[in-house]
């Protein structure tokens, strides 16, 4: 047969050919890298003119990384032969052997560049494939080291400098499965010898530029094939019929695909007002548009809304009334939340958000220390017609663990985030309400220092939605000691809620449904207080600003435009001990930062931008994704607060490392998932994986060690805690080993928080005593993403009282008695309260006909089983601290039949006899239900029953 030979480099899109030969293709390698198996995982050679494989001198195995184009070949062709071409440029190993093993995932190749002889590789850069990550550093292997097909598709003996040639049957295979099914062509990956120091072997790379990679594949051609212009524009060799199903135009038989095969070239046009269409470039350019590339298509969140900053005045969160008491005192709130239609930016049509009293975002609650604060959530969620929602506005992933169960109607919980409460007041993710369902009473008592805090939805796998929709407010704490302080107050105090969000043309809000690997979202415009890019008026003179990150994903690295110096006087947890002067400050999702601003020495008119530089994801690449403009302020010529700001704030007693009961460490990582692709995960445990139980008073320390590339502001329910310090580490196969110094927290970090930025490769240590209330609380990461995707845990202040027998489940018979014990153990008076779901039972006959004992005790019993009395089981215990609820034992109760009416022990005719005088109206000393058959009758059908089981039938 006549052959034809072709040799392609990687700018070579395509090949076709005619069926009657058979053709040999040599590729050129389109991407090659190398991993090394360091500490952290994080070095490769991206750029560099060699690939390494084996163990070097030290110890280190590395192992490269090939991928060849072969989207050459036409479909339907069959591969008979492959050949693997490498140079092997350096060694002083002896000879071994090489193994080629297909990769499973894709992975990438970044900038990194090592020097000299690049044995040492280079800081892995984005994108770059390195021994834990197959794109740095978001995307990790399943498996360190790579994911691959542990048996080689080839084998080869190494020797000294010489180019090597790897053939086998199993390689046949991997290139005809790429051809076959072009989108698991994932290239190789190489192995040396790994079982011993001194196997090292370097290849040329193709940024050698000499001796690059080659792949030769000997295939015999399908079915007559050649170019096809699609509809895009880009170019597939198909068959002539598939070029017309796909509704492209052939180019005939034979035709490559090369770069202006396809001429006309069109692609997406964006339009300022978000609109999106398929034309040519000129026509694009011609209506103001933004031309985005030759066959790109109008995909969902191309095309950004371009909106004006700067011509909305800055909203002011009114303040929340209460339906009983006044704002600031003790209180009692009944809480709507609504659906409502809100305009957020001037050019924009009303944007359909939610919102607490159905204002986005909700009114401030103000506080006093002290002055409990009573408040009742009600998921009032309806559509436009007046109905209430099934379905959320956004996309729901049902495969998330809380829609799993509940589905896609927008349930709802609220969290008040960094307030000291008990348990069942804490917003219990899993403790949902949907439309038209009420929250408990939720009580707030107020016994913490004054502080900014805040409320936000909290609903298990869907608090992403929720907040992004809108459910988050100010709560503000205030005592006389603070107010005595003189700092700005009234019209100078200004709460400010910064969040990003991105807008359809229509005016709704875009939120992607999450696919496997997204694990952030970040918005593209920036709203405060519910406006998109606000404008101030600002008098001369001290503004305090309470500043909240209340983005999903997004952390915040704020200045002023001008340069000058702001004053960080608060942390999420209150005052600081004194004022911290800053020229710039961060603060990730959920962080809170007490801000004063002097306007008094600019001019009037003088125009000031509160400014972001913070990279998207967080710590990333400086100026990649950063929403650089916050709002405006404009200073305007009446003075305004000139109080002097106090050199003192408050006292900070730092708690002493060495007061602490234990020390727990919390590894951050993300990994597989087999619905969602991916979880971040804290410990690689799940919600209900509950290890971590302080005892009520106890001091603790908890390291978190972060495992990833990105930042996880971790906050912790209940308690305030202070940052001990933070140490870059290194972690290989979960072991970690401290590197460098530890490093004390910023000035302005040094009080007290609920939320910590846990930084990529750091141990960080934050200490907290565990006081005010037991109970089970959630802590997890703040980028709401990652919560949802799992990255939440538990853990239960054990208090004084403890539940150290749990109920357990039971299976008992209709008519028989249950029983189920709650041992706790306690100082002082226990209390107890048994519920069956969230009803509170009470002692007595029930309205189906069982009977309930021991309903305030820690035995409860119910006899008469019915089975409406089926279902999950609880005990409230409380004690001086609060409440601690046990376990949830399930009662299940099967249909049996009991035909010794006369209790003697046997069942015959005397049974008979003393069910036919009960239901004459004669005794019934033994209390018996009379109706046999169960059929909500008693009659001479439960005597025809009771005849056929004393005969030997069975039960009805």
């Amino acid at each position: 047969m006549f052959r034809r030979s072709f040799v392609l480099g990687a700018a070579v899109v395509g090949l076709a050919a005619v069926s009657a030969f058979a053709d040999i293709l040599t590729l050129n390698s389109v991407s090659d890298n190398t991993m090394w198996q360091n500490a952290t995982g994080g070095i490769s050679n991206g750029a560099g003119d060699s690939m390494f494989v084996g163990t070097n001198d030290l110890g280190i195995i590395r192992r490269a990384l090939v991928r060849f184009d072969t989207s050459a070949i036409p479909a339907g062709s069959v591969v008979t032969a492959v050949q693997v071409k490498l140079y092997m440029s350096r060694t002083t190993a002896p000879t071994n052997s090489v193994t080629i093993h297909r990769a499973l995932a894709m992975w990438g190749e970044g900038t990194s560049n090592a020097q000299g002889g690049e044995g040492g590789g280079s800081v892995a850069t984005t994108n770059d494939a390195t021994w834990t990550h197959r794109l740095h550093p978001l995307f990790p292997w399943s498996t360190s080291g790579g994911d691959f097909v542990a048996s080689p598709s080839a084998t080869l003996s190494v020797g000294g400098i010489a180019t090597y040639t790897w053939s086998s049957t199993q390689l046949v295979a991997d290139v005809q499965g790429w051809i076959d099914t072009p989108g698991t062509n994932f290239g190789w990956i190489l192995k040396g010898d790994e079982t011993q120091p001194h196997t090292a072997k370097r290849f040329n790379a193709r940024e050698s530029g000499v001796a690059v990679p080659q792949l030769i594949i000997t295939f015999t051609p399908g079915a007559a094939s050649g170019a096809c212009c699609l509809p895009d524009t880009s170019c597939q060799v198909l068959s002539p019929t598939a070029c017309a199903s796909a509704g492209g135009t052939y180019q005939g038989t034979g035709v490559p695909c090369g770069q202006n095969t396809c001429v006309g070239a069109i692609g997406a046009c964006c339009m300022p007002d978000g609109s999106c269409s398929v034309q040519t470039q000129a026509d694009c350019t011609n209506q103001g548009g933004v031309y985005r590339g030759n066959g790109s298509t109008c995909t969902a969140g191309l095309c950004p809304v371009s909106l004006t900053p700067f011509v909305d005045a800055l909203p002011l969160p009114g303040v929340a009334q209460p339906i009983q008491g006044q704002p600031g005192g003790a209180a009692t709130y009944d809480v709507p939340i609504l659906r409502v239609h809100q305009q957020l930016h001037r050019d924009l049509p009303p944007t359909v958000v939610y919102g607490y009293y159905g204002q986005y975002p909700g009114p401030t609650i103000e506080a006093t220390r002290g002055l409990p604060v009573n408040v009742t959530y009600r998921n009032e969620l309806r559509d436009d017609q007046g109905n209430f929602l099934t379905d959320h506005d956004l996309d729901v992933e049902t495969c998330m663990h809380g829609p799993a169960e509940r589905g896609t109607a927008p349930a709802t919980v609220t969290h008040l985030h960094g307030g000291r409460v008990d348990s069942i007041s804490d917003g219990q993710p899993e403790l949902t309400q949907l439309p038209g369902q009420s929250s408990p009473v939720y009580v707030y008592p107020n016994n913490q220092d004054p502080a900014t805090i805040w409320y936000h939805d909290h609903a298990l796998g869907t608090t992403r939605l929720n907040v992004y929709m809108g459910l988050a407010g100010f709560y503000l704490i205030r005592d006389a000691q603070e107010q005595a302080l003189g700092l700005p107050s009234g019209a100078y105090e200004v709460p400010l809620a910064i969040q990003d969000r991105s807008f359809a043309a229509d005016g709704s809000l875009r939120y992607p449904t999450m696919g496997q690997g997204d694990d952030h979202y970040f918005g593209d415009t920036m709203l405060v207080n519910g406006k998109v890019w606000p404008l101030m008026e600002v008098r001369r003179g001290k503004y305090r600003f309470r500043m909240l990150n209340g983005c999903n994903s997004r952390t915040l690295t704020l200045a002023l435009s001008n340069g000058q110096p702001m004053w960080r006087i608060g942390t999420e947890g209150g005052l600081l001990a004194a004022p911290v002067e800053v020229t710039s400050m961060t603060i990730s999702p959920g962080e809170r930062a007490d801000m004063v601003i002097d306007f008094g020495p600019l001019e009037p008119g003088t125009e000031v931008l509160l400014v972001n530089s913070a990279p998207a994801p967080f710590p990333g690449t400086p100026g990649v994704g950063v929403i650089p403009n916050v709002m405006k302020f404009v200073v305007q010529e009446e003075t305004g607060s000139l109080n002097p700001l106090p050199q003192t704030l408050r006292t900070i007693t730092p708690i002493p490392e060495g007061s602490a009961a234990r020390t727990r460490t919390f590894m951050l990582e993300r990994m597989n998932h087999p619905c969602m692709g991916f979880m971040w995960t804290i410990n690689g445990l799940m919600w209900d994986d509950i290890t971590e139980f302080p005892r009520f008073n106890d001091v603790e320390i908890w390291s978190f060690v972060n495992n990833s590339g990105v930042v996880h502001p971790m906050h912790i329910h209940l308690v305030q805690f202070q940052v001990l310090d933070t140490q870059a580490c290194t972690i290989v196969n979960g072991v970690v080993t401290p590197v460098g110094p530890r490093v004390p927290p910023l000035p302005e970090e040094a009080g007290w928080k609920d939320t910590v930025r846990a930084m990529p490769f750091q141990v960080t240590r934050v200490i907290a005593r565990f006081d005010g209330f037991g109970g089970t609380y959630p802590y997890h990461c703040h980028i709401l993403e990652h919560e949802d995707h799992e990255m939440m845990r538990q853990f239960r202040v054990t208090c004084w009282v403890d539940i150290i027998g749990q109920p357990r489940d039971t299976i008992k018979p209709y008519n028989g008695t249950a029983s189920f014990f709650a041992d706790a153990t306690g100082a002082g008076t226990l209390t107890y309260e048994w519920r069956k779901g969230t009803q509170v039972l009470t002692n007595g006959v029930t309205p189906h006909g069982s009977t309930i004992s021991g309903a305030t005790t820690f035995n409860l019993r119910i006899t008469s089983l019915r089975p409406e009395d089926a279902g999950g089981y609880r005990c409230i215990v409380r004690d001086q601290c609060g409440p601690l609820s046990s376990r949830t034992a399930t009662l299940t109760v099967f249909p049996t039949c009991d035909p010794d009416f006369n209790d003697d022990g046997n069942s015959d005719q005397d049974d008979v006899a003393y069910l036919v005088n009960a239901i004459a109206g004669g005794a019934n000393p033994n209390n018996r239900d009379l109706d046999f058959n169960r059929d909500g009758n008693v009659d001479q059908d439960d005597v025809a029953a009771l005849v056929n089981v004393v005969a030997g039938g069975g039960c009805p």
